[in-house]
């Protein structure tokens, strides 16, 4: 890293510093100063598209020299015959070698980033993948990459073009530097309004995961193709239906970066309590939509939108989406929002946004469209059963032709010299019946010689093989899997959100080395990642949580979840009781769940009722299922919520007299067996507390039956 002190008043590097009188002069216009702090040299990338607009991108590579960065621009790129990417790649690599201090500045235009094929793009998903830090420059009037549409830009369309609109360049150029050298990407301006009140949700590394590995599947991609081409009232809705480990999420990704029609994306997952919830589903669709389209974005600069984004999903979705695109012009092509696997927003049997998305999304206009994958799971295919999926069959001859071209592809070293090479990927697409995830775990696995192309018949068969055979070749010992390996499971299979590691070490009285010791042997399948500051871990796909919650799949390799929810909730619990303020991020949010999944509703009740608690909670309550809602309000005649919830409106309120059968609930103690009391009439059994009527709004009301008739807030 080098520091230059360059003079402020003519940009010039030669200046010194003079101990005497604790200042810098400039030797040549005799300038003195005391700079704020050292100016540190920032590694840049200048990515843009070689379009009318390079003249703005030659005067940015010239100032931003002149200011003293190593700025990276691919002249060379211009000239026929020239490795361009190799080019990149170099200077990608030379900035991620010092992260902190480089930065990768991109033009936004049409020719830049169109998608498939834009010059920036392949650029853009480099520099995520490398996690460098993307400043994006709106030119003209274009719709940022996806990937990276929560990144604010800085409009500098009032400078092109550049040769006569100099006087308005030089303040965008000074803040740029801002954004360059002090990380200053809080631009004024709608878009920053608009983050700061949405908070849309990321998915940069579900997305970049997937595109390099991607093969085949040109049939799927025609059969969209098709869809976008005929009359939208035909059927808006293109439902992409099939099993596990088809690659459903895959597609996605390449959906979202090939089709420019592709507006807004969003992935649910497993175990990720917000990217499962209907209301974190509309604002970050909000937000990716106002990135997309100008006239959206526009409307919404003239609403409160900090006030309308406090509202339910349903609400949120009528007033931030329906109403005002309603009032849009036409676009040109057809806008497409892309929810991918759908089935795994389900809980408690029940997938709240599949109903969300079959009563909400018609009231939307005719040129809006949905793309959606999922399992054929009952909780999707109920509410989505007026509508008629395409299957991605594991039996069709496309489909096993796309796994045949990714064998050939990922095994080519290792069958380069094999006469029967053909055979060899053959018996592979046979064992594997048709799931792509199962290829692609082989092909890992004899990557990394943990299976042999000369012991075909030890090959597993199936996706479930392949977990069985994981599971007896890292943990051959039955009884010390048993002991000491189950476990930890059971409280990862139950989290409701990726488990942070640090809990999983309190919970077992973990050293440092052995929680890493457990982690390790567990490589791809239960990986430890980043989310959000924390480590933590999780499955790596839905269909192995599944597999081992399945004793008859399973084996001796079998979880309890509901050993798990109790291991959870105890530990929330015990939290609880040493001080709220002390609790960590992961029990806030989820201890009341916990407790609700293993009966403990003497606890539920006494924790929901804590203002101290439900002032930490904050929101996050909105990802709770519907009945454990139901025990933080108790029943009352008007089905009004308490004034005290904050924010009101969003809890679920009953009427306890429409429930005769209601089971009564001692809201002194907790107790669950004051069946069938009357109001005066019994003591609770247990501490022999007698209701009256100046505590009516202490009674709650609990019984199946709540569901029917509670209404979704």
């Amino acid at each position: 890293m080098t520091e230059n002190i360059l003079c402020p008043n003519c940009g010039s590097e030669n200046t010194r510093f003079s101990k005497k009188h604790s200042r810098y002069d400039c030797e040549d216009c005799r300038h003195e100063f005391v700079p704020d702090k050292p100016f540190v040299t920032k590694r840049l990338f200048l990515s843009y598209g070689h379009d009318e607009h390079v003249s703005l991108a030659l005067r940015l590579r010239d100032d931003l020299r002149g200011r003293g960065h190593q700025v990276w621009f691919d002249e060379e790129r211009l000239a026929p015959g020239h490795d361009w990417e190799a080019f990149i790649e170099q200077g990608l690599e030379h900035l991620a070698a010092d992260k902190v201090n480089s930065a990768v500045v991109l033009l936004l235009t049409p020719h830049a980033v169109r998608r498939p094929d834009g010059y920036c793009l392949n650029e853009v998903a480099r520099a995520l993948a490398r996690g460098l830090r993307i400043i994006p420059l709106m030119v003209v009037e274009s719709e940022p990459p996806l990937s990276i549409c929560r990144i604010q830009w800085l409009d500098m369309r009032e400078c092109i073009p550049i040769q006569a609109k100099a006087a308005f360049y030089k303040p965008r150029f000074e803040r740029l530097l801002k954004a360059i050298e002090e990380n200053q990407l809080d631009f004024e301006g709608s878009q920053q309004r608009l983050i700061k009140a949405l908070q849309p949700l990321e998915f940069d590394a579900d997305i970049l995961s997937h595109l390099p590995k991607f093969t085949g599947r040109q049939w799927v991609f025609d059969a969209v193709q098709r869809w976008l081409a005929q009359d939208p009232l035909s059927q808006r809705v293109f439902w992409i239906s099939g099993g596990p480990g088809m690659g459903k999420t895959a597609l996605s990704a390449v959906l979202s970066s090939r089709y420019l029609e592709v507006a807004a994306l969003h992935l649910c997952k497993f175990g990720h309590a917000q990217k499962s919830d209907p209301r974190s589903v509309v604002t970050s669709m909000v937000y990716q939509l106002s990135t997309q389209l100008p006239e959206y974005e526009a409307r919404l600069a003239n609403m409160d939108v900090e006030r309308l984004a406090k509202d339910d999903g349903a609400t949120m979705f009528d007033n931030l989406l329906v109403q005002p695109l309603a009032k849009l012009t036409r676009p040109n092509r057809p806008i497409v929002i892309l929810i991918d696997a759908l089935d795994e927003a389900t809980g408690n049997e029940r997938n709240v946004l599949a109903d969300f998305i079959a009563a909400e999304f018609p009231k939307t206009p005719p040129w809006l469209r949905l793309v959606i994958t999922s399992r054929p799971e009952k909780a999707v295919t109920s509410p989505l059963q007026g509508l008629d999926p395409f299957i991605l069959d594991t039996e069709t001859e496309a489909n096993r032709a796309d796994i045949r071209d990714y064998l050939r592809r990922e095994l080519a070293p290792l069958l380069h010299d094999r006469p029967d090479g053909e055979r060899v990927a053959a018996q592979i697409l046979e064992k594997s019946e048709g799931v792509f995830l199962y290829v692609e775990r082989v092909c890992h696995d004899l990557q990394h010689g943990y299976l042999s192309m000369d012991r075909l018949d030890q090959f597993p068969q199936g996706l479930g093989g392949v977990f069985w055979q994981f599971f007896s070749r890292q943990f051959p010992d039955l009884e010390e899997f048993r002991k000491d390996v189950r476990p930890a499971f059971r409280a990862i299979l139950a989290a409701r959100e990726p488990l942070p590691v640090e809990i999983l070490q309190r919970l077992f009285n973990w050293q440092d080395e052995e929680l890493r010791d457990f982690i390790r042997p567990l490589g791809s399948f239960f990986p430890a990642t980043e989310e959000n500051g924390a480590e933590v871990i999780k499955p790596y796909h839905k269909s192995l949580a599944d597999w081992l919650a399945d004793e008859a799949k399973a084996g001796p390799y079998f979880v309890s979840v509901p050993e798990g929810h109790r291991m959870l909730a105890v530990f929330g619990w015990s939290e609880y009781e040493r001080g709220i303020s002390t609790m960590s991020q992961y029990s806030v949010k989820n201890v009341p769940c916990h407790l609700h999944e293993i009966d403990d509703y003497r606890q539920v009740f006494i924790i929901l009722h804590d203002a101290k608690y439900l002032a930490i909670l904050g929101s996050d309550y909105r990802c709770w299922p519907l009945d454990v809602c139901l025990w933080a309000n108790t029943g009352r005649a008007d089905g009004q919520p308490f004034g005290w919830l904050n924010p009101p409106g969003r809890w679920y309120a009953v009427d306890e007299h429409d429930h005769p059968s209601s089971h009564l609930v001692c809201c002194r103690c907790g107790s669950t067996k004051w069946s069938g009391a009357t109001r005066n009439e019994e003591r609770c059994p247990n501490c022999r507390w007698e209701g009256r009527k100046s505590e009516d709004d202490a009674w709650l009301t609990v019984t199946a039956e709540l569901e029917s008739k509670a209404s979704f807030i």
